[in-house]
């Protein structure tokens, strides 16, 4: 009879870390997949901002072209006068 005493008395809280562990691992899991999904919209985020600033450098160019054209012509317009 006092096998099965030790046996409780060793057996139910190794079964009951065991499942602790097992219930703390999923967590786990479930905590990474949350953060992969949150990283996943951080990097959208980051990919509409990257388009953003390569339009506004094509926009800059753009207008860099146009005024150095412009220069271009008034410095023609001056030297006529």
């Amino acid at each position: 009879m006092a096998d099965m005493h030790d046996i409780v008395i060793v057996g139910v809280p190794l079964i009951a870390i065991f499942a602790g562990i097992l219930f703390n691992r999923n967590d786990v899991k479930e905590l990474r997949a949350d953060m992969l999904a949150r990283f996943d919209r951080v990097d959208g985020r980051f990919d509409k901002v990257d388009d953003r600033l390569d339009r506004i450098d094509a926009d800059l160019r753009q207008f860099y072209h146009l005024s150095g054209k412009l220069e271009g012509r008034m410095d023609a317009i001056e030297k006529r006068s």
